[in-house]
Protein backbone atom coordinates (compact mmCIF):
# COMPACT_ATOMS: atom_id res chain seq x y z
CA UNK A 1 0.00 0.00 0.00
CA UNK A 2 1.63 3.36 -0.64
CA UNK A 3 1.95 6.03 2.21
CA UNK A 4 -1.42 8.89 1.73
CA UNK A 5 -0.05 11.86 0.33
CA UNK A 6 4.06 10.46 1.10
CA UNK A 7 6.67 10.31 -1.48
CA UNK A 8 7.79 7.57 -3.96
CA UNK A 9 10.43 4.59 -3.51
CA UNK A 10 11.70 6.62 -6.74
CA UNK A 11 11.37 9.82 -5.20
CA UNK A 12 13.03 9.02 -1.56
CA UNK A 13 15.56 6.79 -3.00
CA UNK A 14 16.80 9.74 -5.73
CA UNK A 15 16.55 12.36 -3.15
CA UNK A 16 18.96 9.84 -0.68
CA UNK A 17 21.72 9.17 -3.62
CA UNK A 18 22.03 12.66 -3.60
CA UNK A 19 22.06 13.22 -0.05
CA UNK A 20 24.73 10.19 1.00
CA UNK A 21 26.73 10.88 -1.94
CA UNK A 22 28.00 14.58 -1.12
CA UNK A 23 28.61 12.74 2.82
CA UNK A 24 30.28 10.26 1.24
CA UNK A 25 32.33 12.60 -1.45
CA UNK A 26 33.07 15.08 1.56
CA UNK A 27 34.31 12.72 4.08
CA UNK A 28 36.78 9.90 3.18
CA UNK A 29 36.28 8.75 6.58
CA UNK A 30 32.92 8.07 6.34
CA UNK A 31 33.55 5.95 3.53
CA UNK A 32 35.40 3.82 5.60
CA UNK A 33 33.60 3.41 8.63
CA UNK A 34 30.27 2.91 6.81
CA UNK A 35 32.35 -0.35 4.18
CA UNK A 36 33.68 -1.55 7.54
CA UNK A 37 30.39 -1.68 9.25
CA UNK A 38 28.61 -3.49 6.84
CA UNK A 39 32.11 -5.81 7.01
CA UNK A 40 32.57 -9.51 8.04
CA UNK A 41 30.06 -10.56 11.30
CA UNK A 42 31.10 -13.36 13.31
CA UNK A 43 28.17 -14.55 12.48
CA UNK A 44 26.91 -14.60 9.09
CA UNK A 45 25.06 -11.24 8.40
CA UNK A 46 22.37 -12.55 6.31
CA UNK A 47 20.55 -9.56 6.65
CA UNK A 48 22.14 -6.05 5.59
CA UNK A 49 19.63 -2.65 5.37
CA UNK A 50 20.70 0.95 4.91
CA UNK A 51 18.08 3.60 5.93
CA UNK A 52 17.55 6.73 5.32
CA UNK A 53 14.95 8.52 7.53
CA UNK A 54 13.11 12.02 5.88
CA UNK A 55 10.39 14.41 6.66
CA UNK A 56 7.60 16.16 4.37
CA UNK A 57 4.88 17.72 5.06
CA UNK A 58 5.88 16.82 9.22
CA UNK A 59 5.56 13.37 8.74
CA UNK A 60 8.23 11.04 8.80
CA UNK A 61 9.51 8.50 6.39
CA UNK A 62 11.84 5.79 6.01
CA UNK A 63 13.34 4.56 2.87
CA UNK A 64 14.91 0.83 3.70
CA UNK A 65 17.21 -0.90 1.25
CA UNK A 66 17.97 -4.25 1.74
CA UNK A 67 19.87 -7.40 0.47
CA UNK A 68 18.30 -10.71 2.42
CA UNK A 69 18.96 -14.40 3.00
CA UNK A 70 22.58 -13.73 1.86
CA UNK A 71 25.35 -11.00 2.21
CA UNK A 72 25.86 -7.84 0.01
CA UNK A 73 29.48 -9.51 -1.23
CA UNK A 74 27.35 -12.60 -2.62
CA UNK A 75 24.97 -10.86 -4.28
CA UNK A 76 26.80 -8.41 -6.14
CA UNK A 77 29.24 -11.29 -7.31
CA UNK A 78 26.26 -13.83 -8.67
CA UNK A 79 24.67 -10.76 -9.96
CA UNK A 80 24.82 -8.25 -13.39
CA UNK A 81 26.26 -4.81 -12.58
CA UNK A 82 23.39 -3.18 -14.29
CA UNK A 83 20.72 -5.17 -12.45
CA UNK A 84 22.53 -3.97 -8.99
CA UNK A 85 22.39 -0.25 -9.90
CA UNK A 86 18.87 -0.57 -10.92
CA UNK A 87 18.06 -2.80 -7.65
CA UNK A 88 20.42 -1.90 -5.19
CA UNK A 89 21.68 2.04 -6.11
CA UNK A 90 22.05 3.01 -2.03
CA UNK A 91 24.69 0.23 -2.01
CA UNK A 92 25.96 0.37 -5.05
CA UNK A 93 26.66 4.35 -4.22
CA UNK A 94 28.25 3.50 -1.19
CA UNK A 95 30.59 0.57 -3.27
CA UNK A 96 31.64 3.57 -5.84
CA UNK A 97 32.91 5.97 -3.61
CA UNK A 98 34.69 3.17 -1.55
CA UNK A 99 36.65 2.45 -5.37
CA UNK A 100 37.33 6.19 -5.69
CA UNK A 101 34.51 7.54 -7.64
CA UNK A 102 31.97 9.12 -4.94
CA UNK A 103 33.27 13.25 -6.22
CA UNK A 104 31.26 12.56 -9.47
CA UNK A 105 28.00 11.42 -7.65
CA UNK A 106 28.16 14.53 -5.82
CA UNK A 107 28.47 16.88 -8.75
CA UNK A 108 24.51 15.31 -9.69
CA UNK A 109 22.26 18.44 -9.13
CA UNK A 110 19.80 18.62 -6.34
CA UNK A 111 16.29 16.68 -7.15
CA UNK A 112 13.82 19.30 -6.53
CA UNK A 113 11.46 17.22 -3.84
CA UNK A 114 9.92 18.81 -0.48
CA UNK A 115 12.31 16.51 1.68
CA UNK A 116 14.12 17.12 4.54
CA UNK A 117 16.63 14.67 5.52
CA UNK A 118 16.62 13.27 8.62
CA UNK A 119 19.55 10.43 9.57
CA UNK A 120 20.97 7.79 7.42
CA UNK A 121 23.06 4.75 8.09
CA UNK A 122 23.80 0.69 8.14
CA UNK A 123 22.46 -1.99 9.90
CA UNK A 124 23.01 -5.63 9.69
CA UNK A 125 21.87 -8.43 11.52
CA UNK A 126 21.81 -12.61 11.41
CA UNK A 127 18.24 -14.03 11.26
CA UNK A 128 16.99 -17.49 9.95
CA UNK A 129 16.12 -16.71 6.55
CA UNK A 130 15.26 -19.56 3.77
CA UNK A 131 14.35 -16.82 0.76
CA UNK A 132 17.26 -14.77 -1.09
CA UNK A 133 15.52 -11.12 -1.57
CA UNK A 134 16.56 -7.74 -2.22
CA UNK A 135 14.97 -4.31 -3.08
CA UNK A 136 13.51 -1.38 -0.86
CA UNK A 137 10.68 -0.83 0.88
CA UNK A 138 9.34 2.49 2.03
CA UNK A 139 7.38 2.81 5.45
CA UNK A 140 4.74 6.21 5.89
CA UNK A 141 4.06 7.56 8.97
CA UNK A 142 0.56 5.23 9.60
CA UNK A 143 3.12 2.23 8.98
CA UNK A 144 1.67 1.25 5.70
CA UNK A 145 4.49 0.14 3.09
CA UNK A 146 5.26 0.03 -0.50
CA UNK A 147 8.00 -2.16 -1.60
CA UNK A 148 10.11 -2.49 -4.92
CA UNK A 149 11.57 -6.49 -4.16
CA UNK A 150 12.80 -8.73 -6.35
CA UNK A 151 14.41 -12.65 -5.74
CA UNK A 152 13.28 -15.87 -5.16
CA UNK A 153 10.69 -17.33 -7.00
CA UNK A 154 8.25 -19.36 -4.68
CA UNK A 155 10.18 -17.54 -1.49
CA UNK A 156 8.43 -16.37 2.00
CA UNK A 157 8.58 -12.87 1.37
CA UNK A 158 6.55 -12.53 4.77
CA UNK A 159 9.81 -14.10 6.78
CA UNK A 160 11.60 -11.94 5.14
CA UNK A 161 9.91 -8.47 5.69
CA UNK A 162 9.01 -10.02 9.38
CA UNK A 163 13.08 -9.61 9.84
CA UNK A 164 13.63 -6.26 8.05
CA UNK A 165 10.67 -4.91 9.96
CA UNK A 166 12.35 -6.26 13.55
CA UNK A 167 15.80 -4.74 12.49
CA UNK A 168 13.71 -1.46 11.60
CA UNK A 169 12.69 -1.48 15.13
CA UNK A 170 16.12 -1.48 16.17
CA UNK A 171 17.22 1.62 14.31
CA UNK A 172 17.68 5.00 16.12
CA UNK A 173 14.91 7.44 16.59
CA UNK A 174 11.44 7.17 16.54
CA UNK A 175 10.93 5.56 13.08
CA UNK A 176 7.49 4.42 11.45
CA UNK A 177 7.04 0.83 10.82
CA UNK A 178 4.59 -1.47 9.86
CA UNK A 179 2.82 -3.86 12.28
CA UNK A 180 1.46 -6.52 9.69
CA UNK A 181 4.44 -9.12 10.92
CA UNK A 182 4.88 -10.58 14.04
CA UNK A 183 8.46 -10.78 16.19
CA UNK A 184 11.23 -12.66 14.70
CA UNK A 185 14.89 -13.54 16.63
CA UNK A 186 17.38 -11.29 15.39
CA UNK A 187 21.53 -12.10 16.46
CA UNK A 188 24.69 -10.22 15.89
CA UNK A 189 22.36 -6.87 15.39
CA UNK A 190 25.17 -3.69 14.69
CA UNK A 191 23.65 -0.30 13.61
CA UNK A 192 25.77 2.83 12.65
CA UNK A 193 24.20 5.73 11.96
CA UNK A 194 26.18 8.22 9.74
CA UNK A 195 23.64 11.00 9.73
CA UNK A 196 24.34 13.19 12.57
CA UNK A 197 25.63 16.29 9.92
CA UNK A 198 22.52 15.82 7.64
CA UNK A 199 20.43 16.43 10.80
CA UNK A 200 22.28 18.84 12.52
CA UNK A 201 23.04 21.44 9.19
CA UNK A 202 18.93 21.12 8.54
CA UNK A 203 17.04 21.43 12.08
CA UNK A 204 15.95 24.70 14.22
CA UNK A 205 18.61 25.79 16.35
CA UNK A 206 18.19 25.92 19.69
CA UNK A 207 16.78 28.65 21.17
CA UNK A 208 19.56 31.03 23.54
CA UNK A 209 18.98 32.06 27.17
CA UNK A 210 20.96 35.68 26.37
CA UNK A 211 18.70 36.25 23.86
CA UNK A 212 15.27 35.32 25.57
CA UNK A 213 16.86 37.52 28.74
CA UNK A 214 17.76 40.38 26.81
CA UNK A 215 13.90 40.59 24.91
CA UNK A 216 12.87 39.95 28.89
CA UNK A 217 14.74 43.28 29.69
CA UNK A 218 13.38 45.58 26.65
CA UNK A 219 10.20 44.69 27.88
CA UNK A 220 11.13 45.65 31.52
CA UNK A 221 12.59 48.48 30.81
CA UNK A 222 9.93 49.72 28.43
CA UNK A 223 6.85 49.07 31.62
CA UNK A 224 9.40 51.36 34.19
CA UNK A 225 9.67 54.26 31.25
CA UNK A 226 5.84 53.90 30.76
CA UNK A 227 5.26 54.45 35.26
CA UNK A 228 7.82 57.17 34.97
CA UNK A 229 6.02 59.24 32.80
CA UNK A 230 2.49 58.25 34.51
CA UNK A 231 4.07 59.69 37.65
CA UNK A 232 5.62 62.52 35.47
CA UNK A 233 2.25 64.17 34.11
CA UNK A 234 0.43 63.40 37.74
CA UNK A 235 3.33 65.89 39.36
CA UNK A 236 2.06 68.37 36.83
CA UNK A 237 -1.02 67.97 36.71
CA UNK A 238 -1.05 69.20 40.58
CA UNK A 239 1.69 72.25 39.96
CA UNK A 240 -1.61 73.55 37.49
CA UNK A 241 -4.39 73.08 39.62
CA UNK A 242 -2.68 75.14 42.48
CA UNK A 243 -2.20 77.71 39.79
CA UNK A 244 -5.43 77.88 38.16
CA UNK A 245 -8.60 76.52 39.88
CA UNK A 246 -11.23 76.00 37.01
CA UNK A 247 -14.61 74.35 37.11
CA UNK A 248 -13.17 70.99 37.42
CA UNK A 249 -10.87 71.84 40.27
CA UNK A 250 -9.53 69.06 42.21
CA UNK A 251 -9.94 66.37 39.18
CA UNK A 252 -7.07 66.06 36.94
CA UNK A 253 -7.23 65.12 33.76
CA UNK A 254 -4.13 62.65 32.38
CA UNK A 255 -4.22 62.31 28.99
CA UNK A 256 -4.88 58.69 27.60
CA UNK A 257 -2.06 56.65 27.86
CA UNK A 258 -3.32 53.10 25.28
CA UNK A 259 -1.01 50.51 26.22
CA UNK A 260 -0.27 46.87 24.62
CA UNK A 261 -0.26 43.81 27.58
CA UNK A 262 3.46 42.72 28.31
CA UNK A 263 3.63 39.20 27.46
CA UNK A 264 6.67 37.33 27.75
CA UNK A 265 7.98 35.71 24.63
CA UNK A 266 6.44 31.97 23.10
CA UNK A 267 7.61 30.30 20.97
CA UNK A 268 4.21 28.67 19.08
CA UNK A 269 4.54 24.63 18.68
CA UNK A 270 4.60 23.71 14.59
CA UNK A 271 1.17 23.13 13.48
CA UNK A 272 0.02 19.88 13.63
CA UNK A 273 -1.78 17.88 10.61
CA UNK A 274 -5.17 17.05 10.63
CA UNK A 275 -6.16 13.51 11.47
CA UNK A 276 -8.70 12.64 9.16
CA UNK A 277 -11.46 9.81 9.88
CA UNK A 278 -9.61 6.11 9.57
CA UNK A 279 -12.73 5.15 7.30
CA UNK A 280 -12.25 7.73 5.05
CA UNK A 281 -8.07 6.97 5.14
CA UNK A 282 -9.11 3.30 4.40
CA UNK A 283 -11.15 3.88 1.61
CA UNK A 284 -8.51 5.69 -0.54
CA UNK A 285 -6.12 3.61 -0.04
CA UNK A 286 -7.04 0.16 -1.57
CA UNK A 287 -4.62 -2.78 -0.96
CA UNK A 288 -2.12 -2.83 -3.31
CA UNK A 289 -1.89 -6.19 -5.85
CA UNK A 290 1.30 -8.04 -5.23
CA UNK A 291 3.18 -8.99 -8.12
CA UNK A 292 4.04 -12.77 -8.62
CA UNK A 293 5.68 -14.23 -11.80
CA UNK A 294 5.89 -18.28 -12.11
CA UNK A 295 6.95 -20.52 -14.42
CA UNK A 296 3.31 -22.91 -15.39
CA UNK A 297 4.89 -24.97 -18.22
CA UNK A 298 7.55 -26.03 -20.29
CA UNK A 299 11.61 -26.36 -19.65
CA UNK A 300 12.82 -25.96 -16.67
CA UNK A 301 16.07 -23.93 -16.59
CA UNK A 302 19.27 -24.97 -14.62
CA UNK A 303 20.02 -20.97 -14.35
CA UNK A 304 18.20 -18.40 -14.89
CA UNK A 305 18.13 -14.56 -13.77
CA UNK A 306 14.93 -12.69 -11.88
CA UNK A 307 12.23 -11.15 -13.89
CA UNK A 308 10.83 -8.09 -12.80
CA UNK A 309 6.80 -7.49 -13.53
CA UNK A 310 6.62 -4.92 -15.87
CA UNK A 311 5.60 -1.36 -14.67
CA UNK A 312 3.24 -0.40 -17.13
CA UNK A 313 1.17 -3.77 -16.93
CA UNK A 314 1.16 -3.54 -12.87
CA UNK A 315 -0.08 -0.11 -13.57
CA UNK A 316 -2.84 -1.48 -15.59
CA UNK A 317 -3.38 -4.29 -13.47
CA UNK A 318 -2.72 -7.17 -16.03
CA UNK A 319 -1.96 -10.14 -15.30
CA UNK A 320 -2.15 -13.46 -17.58
CA UNK A 321 0.16 -16.13 -19.65
CA UNK A 322 3.10 -15.24 -21.72
CA UNK A 323 4.32 -18.55 -24.13
CA UNK A 324 7.25 -18.61 -25.71
CA UNK A 325 9.46 -20.75 -28.38
CA UNK A 326 12.71 -20.83 -28.31
CA UNK A 327 16.02 -23.52 -28.55
CA UNK A 328 18.11 -24.76 -26.14
CA UNK A 329 21.82 -25.12 -27.73
CA UNK A 330 24.62 -27.90 -27.18
CA UNK A 331 26.03 -26.26 -24.29
CA UNK A 332 22.28 -25.21 -22.68
CA UNK A 333 22.24 -21.38 -23.77
CA UNK A 334 18.69 -19.92 -24.88
CA UNK A 335 18.51 -19.38 -28.94
CA UNK A 336 16.58 -17.44 -31.06
CA UNK A 337 13.80 -16.62 -28.12
CA UNK A 338 10.47 -14.96 -29.76
CA UNK A 339 7.06 -14.63 -27.63
CA UNK A 340 4.56 -16.80 -29.18
CA UNK A 341 1.49 -15.27 -27.23
CA UNK A 342 0.39 -13.02 -24.47
CA UNK A 343 -0.34 -10.18 -23.71
CA UNK A 344 2.17 -6.96 -25.18
CA UNK A 345 2.34 -4.83 -21.62
CA UNK A 346 3.60 -8.30 -19.88
CA UNK A 347 6.34 -8.51 -23.16
CA UNK A 348 8.66 -5.96 -21.97
CA UNK A 349 12.28 -7.08 -21.55
CA UNK A 350 11.28 -11.00 -21.64
CA UNK A 351 13.14 -12.20 -24.41
CA UNK A 352 16.00 -10.53 -23.14
CA UNK A 353 16.11 -11.74 -19.87
CA UNK A 354 15.55 -15.76 -20.61
CA UNK A 355 17.98 -15.39 -23.52
CA UNK A 356 20.91 -15.17 -20.16
CA UNK A 357 18.79 -18.26 -18.66
CA UNK A 358 20.70 -21.42 -19.34
CA UNK A 359 18.82 -25.22 -19.66
CA UNK A 360 19.71 -28.79 -19.41
CA UNK A 361 20.36 -29.73 -23.14
CA UNK A 362 19.02 -32.81 -24.85
CA UNK A 363 21.31 -35.55 -25.46
CA UNK A 364 21.19 -38.21 -28.25
CA UNK A 365 23.51 -41.44 -28.14
CA UNK A 366 24.85 -39.48 -25.15
CA UNK A 367 25.82 -36.03 -27.78
CA UNK A 368 24.18 -32.94 -26.43
CA UNK A 369 21.96 -31.46 -29.46
CA UNK A 370 20.31 -28.64 -30.25
CA UNK A 371 16.03 -28.67 -29.37
CA UNK A 372 13.39 -26.60 -29.73
CA UNK A 373 10.76 -26.31 -27.09
CA UNK A 374 8.20 -24.38 -25.87
CA UNK A 375 8.15 -22.43 -22.33
CA UNK A 376 5.06 -20.65 -20.34
CA UNK A 377 5.48 -18.41 -17.56
CA UNK A 378 2.45 -16.72 -15.33
CA UNK A 379 2.11 -13.17 -14.45
CA UNK A 380 -0.25 -12.54 -11.48
CA UNK A 381 -1.30 -9.73 -9.49
CA UNK A 382 -2.68 -11.02 -6.13
CA UNK A 383 -5.22 -9.10 -4.54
Amino acid sequence: MKPESGPSIGNARQFALHQIGSRLAAEPDLVASCWAQIGALEERPNLTVIYYSLRRLLRTYVLLEFVAGETLEELVKRSDPAACEREIPLFCRILDAFEGSAKKASEEPLPAFDLESIDFGVARATASLTSKFHGAVLVGPDGTATSEVTGDYGGSRSQVFAALMELCAKLPGDLPRTAAYGPMDLSGVAVRSFGAKVAAKEAAPPVSAKPARKQANTYLIAAATMMVTLLALYGIGEILSKRSQSADEGKLVLPTIISEPVKAPVEEPPPTPAKKPVAARTARLPKRPVPSIVLAGGARPIRQTNLSYPVEAQNEHVSGLVEMEFTIAEDGSVKSPRVVSGDPLLRAGLTEEVSKWVFQPMRVDGKPVPMTTELTIRFNLNP
